[in-house]
C-alpha cells in the first residue's frame, strides 16, 4: 500500500521547451503505488518583487500587460534573477528598471514556490523605502510598464476586490500589513 508521504521516483525527463528564463520538461514518474506518468514541469531561475513604500506612505506599484492573464495587473515591482545572481541584487536593478525609484533600506520579508504544483519557480519578496532617482525608470525594451502609487491601505483595498491579484504582490503587501499592525511576521517590526 502506498502512504502520502511516499516519493514520486522519476524515471526519466525530456526537454520540450528551453530558454535562458525558463525550460520546460515532461518527466516519466513512478507513483507510489507503482503506476507510472508523464508529469510536466516548468523550470524557472525565479524571480524577486519588493514592496516599495514612499516617504510619504505610499506603495509604488506597476500597471503592465500580463499575455497569461490577457489583461494589464497591477503588481509589486519585480522581475526574473538570473542564474547565479543574488535576489536582493535582482530586486534593487528592477525596482530603478521599472519605477523612478531605488531601494534603501531593503529588507526580505520571505521566499516562497509560486505553484509547486506546476513550477519550479521561487520569488523572493522583499520590502524597502523607495528613494525618488532624479534618472527615472529604465524598463527593458519589452517591459511597458506605468507606476501607480497608492496608500497602503488602498492597495489592500484592491486586494480584496479582486483588482489586485498577482499571488506573490498579494502576499507581500498583506505581510507589510501585517508587520505595521505589530504582527509578528520573520521577527520584523515594519517598515521605519
Amino acid at each position: 500500500m502506498a502512504y502520502p508521504g511516499d516519493r514520486w521516483r522519476t524515471l526519466g525527463t525530456e526537454y520540450l521547451y528551453s530558454r535562458p528564463w525558463c525550460s520546460f520538461r515532461l518527466d516519466e514518474v513512478r507513483l507510489p503505488d507503482g503506476v507510472k506518468i508523464e508529469y510536466g514541469v516548468l523550470e524557472s531561475a525565479g524571480f524577486a518583487a519588493v514592496v516599495p513604500v514612499t516617504q510619504s506612505g505610499s506603495v509604488v506599484l506597476v500597471r503592465q500587460w500580463r499575455q497569461p492573464a490577457g489583461s494589464f495587473t497591477l503588481e509589486l515591482p519585480g522581475g526574473g534573477v538570473e542564474r547565479r545572481e543574488n535576489p536582493r541584487e535582482a530586486v534593487k536593478r528592477e525596482l530603478l528598471e521599472e519605477t523612478r525609484y531605488r531601494a534603501e533600506g531593503l529588507s526580505h520579508l520571505v521566499s516562497v514556490h509560486t505553484s509547486p504544483g506546476r513550477s519550479t519557480e521561487v520569488c523572493h519578496l522583499f520590502r524597502c523605502r523607495a528613494v525618488p532617482e532624479l534618472s527615472g525608470p529604465r524598463p527593458e525594451p519589452t517591459e511597458f510598464v506605468s507606476t501607480v502609487e497608492l496608500s497602503l491601505a488602498e492597495a489592500v483595498e484592491k486586494v480584496f476586490s479582486g483588482e489586485i491579484t498577482a499571488a506573490t504582490t498579494v502576499l507581500g503587501l498583506l505581510m507589510v500589513v501585517g508587520e505595521a499592525a505589530g504582527g509578528c511576521v520573520g521577527g520584523a517590526s515594519g517598515l521605519h
